[in-house]
């Protein structure tokens, strides 16, 4: 009896790690297909001349933000929203705040105090005006422990919104 329910256990697990790596895949492979097409605009329409990062923000709504060379060779940010009808955003880096600028405004500030922080990036949100705004996103675990989002506002690195449970 004890080999019979050794057996439906195995064979269960089995199942149920197959399932959960199909679903995995299947998910990523929507994110992919995503980039590609998004990717595909940019160098279609001569956003970019060399793209040098892409990533993605999901946020109030999704954007693909793409940096690397315009076709007069300067270094631009291109945020890039999944929905059509939004309006393409471009910048130029030098117009805000680098990365380690971002992460330094939030690290002087004594009472976050972030623990670990576990990802920096560019995103668009709606400010108070309803204006699409380049934001930084720093997400991080605080003292105890709890998953923190941290947004400032790209040309200027000040503060805008935290997120905390």
């Amino acid at each position: 009896m004890k080999k019979w329910f050794f057996i439906i256990f195995v064979l269960l697990l089995i199942v149920v790690s197959w399932r959960s790596i199909a679903l995995y895949q299947s998910t990523m492979k929507v994110k992919l297909d995503e980039q590609q097409i998004a990717h595909a605009k940019v160098v279609n329409e001569n956003m970019l001349q060399n793209i040098d990062d892409v990533t993605t923000y999901y946020g109030t709504k999704t954007y693909h933000i793409f940096t690397g060379d315009d076709l007069n060779g300067e270094k631009v940010i291109v945020f890039l929203p999944e929905d059509i009808e939004e309006n393409t955003v471009t910048r130029k880096p030098s117009t805000g705040v680098s990365k380690e600028e971002a992460l330094q405004i939030l690290l002087s500030n004594p009472s976050l105090n972030p623990k670990e922080i576990r990802s920096i990036k560019l995103g668009i949100e709606k400010d108070s005006n309803g204006k699409d705004t380049p934001i930084w996103e720093i997400i991080y675990l605080d003292q105890n422990n709890r998953l923190t989002y941290y947004r400032a506002y790209f040309e200027t690195g000040q503060f805008w919104i935290l997120i905390k449970p």
